[in-house]
């Protein structure tokens, strides 16, 4: 699922990705490569443990309009 996703610099250095429509899913690394890298492998563990648990996905269209919304509110 191609969710949307959120990159930013860390204050520590390196960078934070997050996919806001997975609550809690999110990473860290030194580079954007890693960073991303290590985002796919949160995000596949994040998926298969509500799948186990039975627990519906977010929608993919609804997180791309909240995260359009939030985009459009900063302006």
């Amino acid at each position: 699922m191609n969710y949307p996703i959120v990159i930013y610099p860390s204050e520590e250095g390196g960078y934070v990705a997050e996919v806001p429509a997975l609550k809690g899913c999110l990473a860290q690394g030194e580079t954007l490569p890693d960073t991303l890298e290590e985002l796919e492998i949160v995000k596949k563990l994040w998926i298969e443990t509500a799948e186990k648990h039975g627990q519906p996905l977010p929608d993919v269209e609804d997180a791309m309009q909240k995260i359009k919304a939030l985009s459009h509110s900063s302006r």
